[in-house]
């Protein structure tokens, strides 16, 4: 089973290097971990935006996924358990709770009254040229499995549907997609547009600058 925090870095913060303790620690672990995913299920709630379900506990490959920061704070969280177990010292429990509740506060607080929301992102190459430049564009964080479409925007709001490369534009099971291609009109006038991915929930966009 895969804890938030590793077995050997709490071993190197309470200095023990034989293995007489790790049935305990593990159970301090395992205490640990579903403190962190009550309080995280309270700030996701059970699904997110799509109605996907959010998996708990989060790892290296969940969204959002799981953080060094968050590591170290139940590492911390552990040892402190340990200590006031072992010795009646509850003052690094004290804190390290306190440091859990920051930082679900400064990742996670957008999250308060709605559910969890993906923060989708696109790249785009180049992001200057001349009217009828063929723009390359990536894309994370998007619904998995889902369709993106692309505009371009003039700074009036005035915008069409541009034909992609592929012509229709697929994320992965992560929600990803890369390699799309576009191109401006080749009758764009010298100026500022905006590009708009959007897959109906959610959206993302980038500047491109059509020069002479």
């Amino acid at each position: 089973m895969t804890h938030y925090a590793s077995l050997d870095m709490i071993k190197q913060k309470l200095r023990i290097e034989d293995s007489t303790i790790d049935d305990e620690l593990n159970i301090y672990m395992d205490e640990v971990d579903a403190l962190i995913n009550r309080e995280l299920r309270v700030k996701f709630g059970p699904r997110t935006e799509y109605d996907y379900p959010i998996v708990l506990p989060l790892t290296d490959t969940t969204n959002p996924p799981v953080t060094f920061d968050l590591r170290q704070i139940a590492a911390d969280l552990v040892e402190g358990k340990f200590r006031f177990k072992t010795g009646n010292d509850d003052s690094l429990w004290k804190m390290a709770v306190e440091s859990l509740a920051n930082y679900m506060e400064k990742s996670f607080g957008w999250t308060e009254g709605h559910k969890f929301r993906r923060y989708p992102d696109i790249t785009i190459s180049p992001t200057n040229g001349v009217a009828g430049s063929t723009i390359t564009m990536t894309g994370s964080n998007w619904k998995p499995r889902g369709k993106i479409t692309v505009k371009i925007v003039d700074e009036s709001g005035n915008g069409q549907l541009s034909e992609t490369t592929p012509e229709t534009v697929l994320t992965d099971d992560n929600g990803a997609f890369t390699g799309i291609t576009f191109a401006t009109s080749s009758t764009e006038d010298i100026g500022s547009y905006v590009i708009l991915a959007t897959d109906k929930i959610n959206h993302a966009k980038r500047n491109f600058t059509v020069t002479s």
